[in-house]
């Protein structure tokens, strides 16, 4: 009998990984991914010693090797950030690819890049977003500046892209035309639907994501503040870490006719408890590089909205996911809509969405070869 085909071994380089969750995104997508393929791909991933913005280190032993999931996983402290260990750890694992998770990052992406290609290791990178008009909206003196200079001296020639979205790639194209890119779409959750708990005369709204302006959190207060008229009680709770001040204590004061709660970051585990408590989640995010609130929603068959400025738009999802143009009418007319439902519509429309926009075999093969040397 024939041996089996070892597994090509992927080192994952990431600033913050599981038990850490307040960056969100990036840690879901590859957590999602490890889920999905860790049983095909020998996951080795390298990243931070803490959580984004914590002080503390992670509860973990650091500089030794964990099995999180699917995964081997080191934490390395911040002295170990540096060209001589990420030469070493390139050294000893010899992995058939380099996968970055950040276009900006020092430490996790940068230097291990310049490293990576020193020693001739393929590596892939995923900018998760960051080439979008609006994460280049944030700081984009600053980010225009280092871009144009990659691109007029070739930092990123002999490196292939990973593109969650076609729109994600003609984003990349913009500032690198000759780029390399391969496109496969965020991996999501498995479908778990939770049980609806309506409650007369009650309305409850959910957002998931970091306060920030480029959330648009604003414009959901307005969504909900819009449906107090209909005669509801409207609660309405974002979950997510405050990195702007300004823009939370801006939420509050515009908040008048609704019960907000800004609850703050939370572990994957407790957020899955916000996504049963809600009856309609908002994303009116005015950038999203693949909206990970929009699949867990879906995964939990829950109704959701979400701007027009995410991936979402090409997907074709099912009538529980309404993707609009930021227009306060078209979103209020959409959640009365969205709550007239049948939970039984609603389950098999969001099961539906969730099979072929999300975890149909063409994603999982495009992952695949996402990783095949």
């Amino acid at each position: 009998m024939a041996s089996p085909e070892p597994r090509p071994t992927v080192l994952v380089a990431i600033d913050w990984y599981l038990p850490a969750f307040r960056a969100g995104g990036p840690i879901r997508s590859i957590a999602n991914l490890v889920a999905a393929l860790g049983d095909d791909i020998d996951f080795r991933i390298v990243c931070g010693d803490r959580d984004l913005g914590a002080s503390e280190p992670l509860p973990v032993d650091l500089d030794t090797w964990h099995t999180v999931g699917k995964a081997l996983v080191l934490y390395l402290p911040k002295a170990d950030w540096t060209a001589a260990r990420w030469t070493a750890l390139l050294s000893d694992i010899q992995p058939d690819l380099l996968y970055l998770n950040s276009l900006y990052s020092g430490p996790f992406s940068r230097l291990p890049w310049k490293v990576a290609r020193a020693m001739g290791t393929p590596t892939t990178l995923a900018p998760r977003g960051m080439l979008g008009p609006g994460a280049l909206a944030v700081k984009p003196l600053r980010k225009r500046a280092w871009l144009w200079v990659q691109r007029l001296t070739g930092g990123y020639r002999d490196i292939r892209w990973h593109a969650s979205t076609e729109q994600e790639a003609e984003e990349i194209r913009a500032w690198f035309p000759n780029a390399s890119i391969h496109v496969a779409l965020n991996l999501p959750v498995p479908f778990s639907p939770m049980p609806s708990d309506r409650q007369a005369g009650a309305l409850r709204i959910l957002s998931v994501g970091r306060i920030h302006p480029i959330k648009n959190y604003p414009f959901g207060v307005d969504v909900a503040k819009s449906l107090v008229q209909a005669g509801v009680r409207v609660e309405y709770r974002i979950v997510g870490p405050i990195e702007d001040a300004a823009e939370a204590d801006r939420i509050q004061r515009q908040s008048e006719a609704i019960e907000l709660e800004l609850i703050g970051p939370v572990s994957p585990a407790e957020t899955a408890d916000h996504f049963g408590w809600a009856d309609l989640v908002l994303v009116p995010s005015f950038n999203e590089n693949f909206g990970h609130a929009v699949a867990e929603a879906v995964a939990c068959g829950k109704p959701v909205i979400v701007s027009d400025q995410t991936a979402w738009s090409a997907l074709e999802p099912g009538h529980s996911v309404r993707c609009l143009p930021l227009d306060l009418e078209a979103w209020t007319e959409a959640a009365q809509a969205l709550l007239d439902l049948s939970p039984e519509d609603l389950i098999a429309t969001s099961e539906d969405t969730h099979r072929r926009c999300l975890l149909g075999p063409p994603h999982l093969a495009a992952q695949h070869a996402l990783f095949t040397p």
